[in-house]
């Protein structure tokens, strides 16, 4: 019974993220980078506390770090790494640096 409830717990929190991710981006498109910003923190909120797993795809829309919403070219840089065959993105606010 306590392994159903959580089952419907992480699939209601997933539900929850995509709608965030959602939310972000429009947020984002219309111009507003602090609301897409929070909404970003809302969504690491969620799963840092019921340890929920994100997507490659939801991965790759914020920096987790300080939480700024990554647009290619904008707020974030795309670099190819050689030496270990990987593309790097660098938010262009804090630093932080991602491998894909």
């Amino acid at each position: 019974m306590v392994d159903g409830r959580k089952k419907l717990i992480k699939s209601s929190v997933r539900q929850s993220i995509a709608k965030l991710m959602g939310e972000a981006e429009a947020a984002r498109a219309a111009g507003r980078p602090e609301r897409a910003r929070r909404y970003a923190k809302m969504i690491m909120d969620l799963v840092r506390k019921h340890k929920v797993r994100l997507t490659e795809e939801q991965k790759r829309g914020f920096c987790r770090k300080c939480f700024t919403w990554w647009v290619p070219g904008d707020t974030v840089k795309l670099a190819f790494d050689k030496r270990h065959n990987v593309i790097r993105m660098k938010c262009a606010k804090c630093g932080y640096t991602r491998r894909l």
